[in-house]
């Protein structure tokens, strides 16, 4: 050896983990097998690396190429699973707290109010015969309403005639935000 250089240190070997004396400082490991097999290994990480980036890119165009109505309805979903935890089981309309099934039902209807959709004061517990049979059965739900969020709240309901377009990404954090509530509020439940 020249003089003044010092031998590399001994390594370990990325592939078997035996002690080797390298023969320069990018040696990694010990023979050429275990060099193929580290080769072999480096090239499979490489390929799942792409194929995970082509399933993204994928599911990205797949998502890109759905109507604002699918993420509507998702949105939707997630909302309506919020307000029936919120509420429990019990009619905001008629009481009732053993009826079949219960739906979040709505003071002034998606149709009516699009901007009021995802408004909480808007949607409450109501059972499955006075929101599909009843039409909503509005009398008695405007008058529980108001003993539940007041006066004043009901007819700030009531006169929001500002109409509103939602957008997928405007979509995509309501439901972000109504499923992680509705987490939070299961995990409380379970703690108590």
């Amino acid at each position: 050896m020249a003089k003044g250089i010092k031998p590399p240190k001994p390594k370990k070997c990325r592939v078997c983990s035996e002690k080797f004396s390298p023969r320069n400082s990018l040696q990694t490991v010990c023979s050429p097998k275990c060099a193929i097999h580290l080769t072999n290994q480096l090239s499979d990480r490489k390929q799942k690396r792409q194929e995970k980036a082509e399933r993204a890119a994928w599911n990205k165009r797949k998502a890109d190429v759905k109507p604002l109505s699918h993420w509507m309805n998702m949105t939707q979903r997630a909302f309506n699973d919020y307000i029936r935890a919120r509420d429990g089981e019990i009619c905001i309309s008629c009481g009732r707290t053993m009826a079949i099934a219960y739906h979040a039902g709505h003071y002034r209807t998606t149709a009516a109010a699009s901007q009021l959709r995802f408004n909480e004061d808007n949607v409450h517990s109501q059972c499955s015969a006075c929101n599909t049979h009843h039409s909503g059965n509005i009398g008695p739900y405007r008058i529980n309403l108001i003993e539940k969020i007041g006066l004043h709240r009901v007819v700030a309901l009531e006169s929001n005639n500002n109409p509103h377009r939602y957008t997928r990404e405007e979509l995509d954090a309501i439901r972000a935000r109504y499923r992680a509530l509705l987490r939070e509020l299961i995990k409380q439940r379970e703690a108590v």
